[in-house]
């Protein structure tokens, strides 16, 4: 009785004082897609004294945004596709990347197609799969981390499994889960295959770096990529230079974010207890990025 009702007092203290993540519901659409259930609004909330406290907005396409995504003939649009640091729940979806990008561009509309785990596989069947509406955005940005983002030819369903239930209902246990206090049990569901698999590390440089090059080839040759309307956001830092020279060779644009992140010494970029980009970090990606229209003068 006691255990039940100290429960209860925390499910009540949880509730009460939003501790807990109002991670928003996914699904798998007609197209083998995953994305959020449209219409959704809540709460992001990260750290363990709820460190960071987010309002998200998933939109009618299902994705965290203060946009619509309503491409027109007339309009400039530019789409920025990516994972969890392109979905933005880390920060007020007012003052996501795409809004950072609008206030230094004129005339022009952002839509965020940002999925937690998104690679480019995911990013360019997306597109692929839905030619007529990316065929009225003016410039498509695709978000890549050399270093996990290449690790398929092409695009498959990854399976996905709820492993604990009661999330659903229980806002303590989505707050023990969130800092930590389940990570014993979810080792041992892992040893026992139940649930997300993680990804096989590939050991030796040179075979990931071939590897990588030819998986980013074989995706170009089955889903292509509009070179003139097309530009991957990257740190060159952490991307193998032969892969940034093949790039460069095909003319493939390349916007990269690293350099001002290596110039940003006195402040940090990421949060504090998490590798997320912070506000400032934002800031950086999005000047990065206005930078590139400006220079290049691609939405005239």
């Amino acid at each position: 009785m006691y255990l039940f009702l100290a429960f209860l007092f925390l499910e009540a203290t949880v509730r009460i004082f939003h501790l807990h993540n109002d991670s928003p519901d996914w699904y798998l659409d007609e197209n083998k897609m995953y994305k959020r259930v449209p219409n959704q609004e809540g709460h992001a909330v990260f750290g363990n004294r709820r460190q960071q406290f987010s309002p998200f907005r998933i939109n009618a396409a299902g994705y965290n945004s203060y946009r619509e995504f309503e491409p027109t003939e007339d309009g400039v649009e530019v789409a920025i596709l990516g994972d969890s640091f392109i979905e933005g729940l880390h920060q007020d979806y007012r003052n996501s990347i795409g809004r950072k990008v609008e206030r230094g561009l004129s005339n022009v509309h952002i839509y965020e197609y940002g999925h937690s785990d998104f690679d480019l596989a995911d990013q360019m069947y997306l597109v692929h799969t839905n030619k007529e509406e990316f065929e009225k955005v003016d410039f498509i940005i695709y978000e890549l981390k050399y270093y996990n983002d290449l690790l398929r030819s092409e695009y498959s369903v990854k399976p996905r499994k709820v492993v604990f239930p009661l999330l659903r209902h229980s806002k303590l246990l989505v707050y023990l889960l969130d800092i930590g206090m389940i990570d014993p049990v979810k080792r041992i569901l892992r040893k026992l295959s139940i649930g997300q698999k993680p990804r096989k590390d590939i050991e030796d440089n040179l075979t990931k770096d071939l590897i990588f090059m030819d998986n980013f080839i074989k995706l170009n040759s089955k889903y292509g990529l509009e070179k003139d309307k097309t530009a991957i956001l990257l740190d060159t830092r952490q991307t193998n230079k032969a892969f940034l020279d093949y790039l460069e060779k095909h003319g493939i644009h390349t916007i990269d974010y690293g350099r001002g992140f290596e110039k940003s010494t006195n402040k940090p970029t990421t949060l504090i207890y998490d590798q997320h980009w912070n506000d400032h970090g934002r800031n950086l990606v999005a000047n990065e990025i206005i930078s590139f229209f400006k220079k290049n003068q691609l939405l005239e």
